[in-house]
């Protein structure tokens, strides 16, 4: 079977949904896939299963046992093995006529974070760490489309920034960065080994998570990457956001810096605790 029998086949039923130029912008693009995690593995899934010719993957990590719980290419084969690798395979496996044009095992850094960004058609930002920033930089630089969504415990959020069409940020960006991180020199300016220092100082503590909302986190970034790029349904485009809780059965289109939004507050209130700690607090440390 040769190549297009074989997608058109593969694509039988995703024609019926959509008309094959349709089908054929997504998959002529090429896809930079950033993060190959619990929500980053349904994400190649799926846009394997697209048909998608070319892909870009980066995830600095090996597959460990605490992934089995919620990543799609974790299994007991796979432990110790680079997530790129491993998420190469899969690609492959479903279509073996697609190409990993790139596959990098490390942390994003100002080296390689243009080359895997210019020239994508879609960026797909699932890492989690903190200078990931420097990819929504590079996807404003290069005019790049950038989708990103994360997992709360029982829900999350997914996000477009459209950078095709507008910079998708105010000074209120910059401020918040600011207020958030304090200040420091452009993260374009640092190297590596100051990257990695960067992401040890203001990494999130290891939450909790739950495989259904991780999946689903995924299964939604695929959606409005879709929809944006087909022009079928609406998607939340900066500076709006979809927030959603599984349990509570919420999901809201929100504005990022709504004073409406209850969850900007709470944001605001836990950074300026961090930045300034209370009296209490500090007292309590002198007392220790």
């Amino acid at each position: 079977m040769n190549e297009s029998q074989y997608v058109s086949a593969m694509l039988e039923r995703t024609y019926r949904a959509f008309d094959r130029a349709e089908v054929e912008r997504i998959r002529n693009m090429t896809w930079a896939v950033a993060g190959l995690g619990g929500v980053g593995a349904i994400t190649v899934e799926l846009l394997a299963r697209w048909g998608v010719k070319c892909f870009r993957l980066l995830d600095m990590d090996r597959y460990e046992p605490s992934n089995l719980n919620r990543q799609l290419f974790a299994t007991s084969k796979t432990l110790g093995r680079w997530k790129v690798d491993v998420a190469a395979e899969r690609i492959r496996e479903i279509n073996p006529f697609a190409e990993i044009e790139m596959q990098i095992a490390e942390r994003v850094n100002n080296d390689n974070v243009d080359p895997f960004v210019h020239g994508a058609g879609m960026l797909v930002q699932n890492a989690d760490y903190p200078s990931a920033k420097l990819f929504y930089l590079a996807a404003r630089r290069h005019r790049v489309p950038l989708v990103n969504g994360y997992a709360t415990v029982t829900g999350g959020r997914v996000q477009v920034f459209d950078y095709r069409t507008s910079t998708c940020t105010t000074f209120l960006d910059e401020w918040w960065q600011r207020l958030k991180f304090g200040r420091r020199k452009p993260l374009t300016s640092y190297d590596p080994e100051e990257l990695a220092g960067f992401d040890r100082e203001n990494v999130h503590a290891t939450a909790p998570s739950i495989n259904f909302v991780t999946n689903l986190v995924g299964c939604l970034i695929v959606a409005e990457a879709v929809k944006l790029l087909t022009g079928k349904g609406r998607s939340v485009v900066y500076p709006y956001y979809l927030e959603f809780d599984v349990f509570q059965w919420r999901w809201r289109k929100r504005h990022v810096y709504s004073p409406w939004n209850p969850i900007n507050w709470a944001a605001l209130f836990k950074t300026l605790e961090k930045q300034y700690p209370s009296q209490r607090a500090a007292q309590n440390q002198k007392k220790a």
